[in-house]
């Protein structure tokens, strides 16, 4: 395996760009094939546009909210273990359903111009980020200040798509 530019390897650089390339085909698309516009581009442009705004929320969120953690932290104030407000009451992951969003989106353009296989990179894009979820949540269940509150939150809100909290009460006869 040979390194490319301060010792990264060629392999990761090759199947990033090949990702890349996957992604971004709908763009291609969009921009190689004329056709007068219908009502799924406009379809395709609103699922866009909630997937910008979503995450944008949805990270400004989580920004704020490692910040105020930190600072806690830095005063030896016990930290707040999960964020659970805003968007964040709804998904456990509210910035990745923004993401794909965007991504499924630019699918749809592509399909009303008659190049639906281009859904193969969006659905890899989902794929890959389904498993970088996990690995988040395993992280999140390893710390100790927050394992306990975060299995909670599991149990109650909805791993990707937004929706209404399950009753942890519920939950916890579903478990007896």
């Amino acid at each position: 395996m040979e390194n490319i530019g301060g010792g990264f390897p060629s392999s990761v650089y090759f199947s990033q760009q090949i990702f890349l390339i996957g992604i971004c085909l709908p763009l291609y698309v969009v921009h190689s094939v004329y056709k007068p516009l219908n009502i799924w581009d406009f379809v395709a442009a609103g699922v866009c546009l909630c997937g910008i705004v979503i995450a944008y929320f949805a990270d400004t969120q989580l920004h704020n909210f490692v910040t105020r953690n930190n600072k806690l932290k830095e005063l030896g104030k016990p930290m707040v273990p999960n964020l659970d407000r805003g968007l964040w009451r709804y998904s456990r992951h509210p910035n990745y359903f923004g993401e794909q969003l965007w991504w499924w989106g630019l699918v749809i353009f592509a399909w009303n111009l008659g190049h639906g296989w281009t859904f193969i990179g969006a659905l890899i894009n989902s794929m890959c980020l389904a498993y970088v979820t996990v690995l988040m949540e395993q992280r999140m269940l390893k710390q100790e200040y927050r394992a306990e509150a975060y299995r909670l939150y599991q149990k109650t809100t909805s791993a990707c798509v937004p929706w209404f909290r399950s009753s942890a009460i519920a939950v916890k006869d579903k478990d007896t």
